[in-house]
């Protein structure tokens, strides 16, 4: 029977199978500087809100905090802010492209088909905070 060397999920994820020619002592070395190198990089702002989404949390990135709500009661009305936020962007966006096709040159602004997309974004987001909302 082989011997089962120890698991290296950090060196694997670098060099695949091939961490299993290395010797013991060098893989358990290089393991342990990969492990204090991501110990030692502060997560990112972007990974931390996705890791946080779906989570409860609000638009803003916090909990929903509403005393005697279920967790799936929070959870629609976090998503219910962040379906609303999604809308103020969107909307944002559309009247920025409207100025645009009002005081530009037809060459710069979005076309139609971009501003039809944005509108069924809204709409679609506009039907999640209904559904949301619904008690």
């Amino acid at each position: 029977m082989p011997d089962l060397l120890p698991d290296y999920p950090r060196l694997h994820a670098l060099l695949g199978d091939a961490v299993r020619d290395l010797p013991n002592a060098l893989a358990e070395k290089m393991e342990d500087a990969l492990s204090d190198a991501a110990e030692s990089v502060p997560p990112s702002a972007f990974f931390t809100f996705l890791q946080g989404h779906g989570k409860g949390h609000r638009a803003d990135g916090t909990p929903w905090s509403e005393n005697r709500l279920t967790p799936g009661r929070a959870f629609d009305l976090a998503l219910a802010t962040r379906s609303a936020s999604g809308i103020t962007a969107l909307t944002a966006m559309l009247h920025a492209a409207h100025v645009a096709r009002e005081n530009d040159d037809p060459g710069s602004y979005p076309s139609a088909a971009l501003v039809d997309g944005l509108f069924d974004a809204c709409e679609a987001l506009s039907l999640q905070v209904e559904r949301c909302l619904d008690p």
